[in-house]
């Protein structure tokens, strides 16, 4: 919300700058924000790879004593990048962008969103208990092969996902 309260301001001093020499810059795939006109597979492509971005980082920094800090912290990053894609539709098409980032973004980058948070639980209790492991004498018992198949669980259901979030965009190629 602040983000997208603050981009109008940014726009202002907004200065076009001839960074390319006047060459065409192809648009960023795998942003996270999927293009109903990209076609399915683009859209479950984008999708997929936005929710593996999301679950390795969480994995990885579940492994290390100080993710107790670091998950939080990447969970508001995750957060203020899918507001500044949501002020981007506004931004960009005004009303048009609010229902299209209705329909299309916001249901998909939230359920995948809900999918980190979960996912960022375990990866919290591993990391805990990982640190209990490191200072205490006698040391905790860790079960990393569940840690692994809870992973394994996560990464089928942002398939899922990423599926369920790429429908629209098959609808709208059948239509088009």
């Amino acid at each position: 919300v602040a983000c997208a309260m603050l981009l109008p301001i940014a726009m202002e001093f907004n200065k076009p700058v001839c960074v390319f020499q006047d060459r065409g810059v192809l648009p960023l795939r795998f942003s996270g924000i999927s293009f109903m006109e990209s076609g399915f597979l683009s859209c479950f492509s984008t999708l997929l790879l936005n929710a593996l971005l999301g679950l390795l980082p969480l994995f990885l920094l579940g492994l290390t004593a100080f993710g107790i800090f670091a998950v939080p912290a990447f969970l508001f990053f995750r957060g203020v990048t899918v507001g500044l894609g949501v002020s981007f539709f506004l931004w960009k098409d005004e009303l048009w962008g609010l229902f299209h980032s209705a329909l299309i973004y916001t249901p998909a980058a939230a359920a995948s969103g809900v999918l980190l948070l979960l996912f960022a639980v375990r990866s919290l209790v591993f990391s805990r208990y990982l640190a209990k492991a490191g200072f205490s004498a006698h040391g905790a018992s860790l079960d990393f092969k569940l840690y692994m198949h809870d992973l394994l669980v996560f990464l089928s259901c942002a398939v899922g996902v990423s599926l369920a979030g790429s429908i629209p965009a098959a609808v709208y190629g059948a239509f088009r």
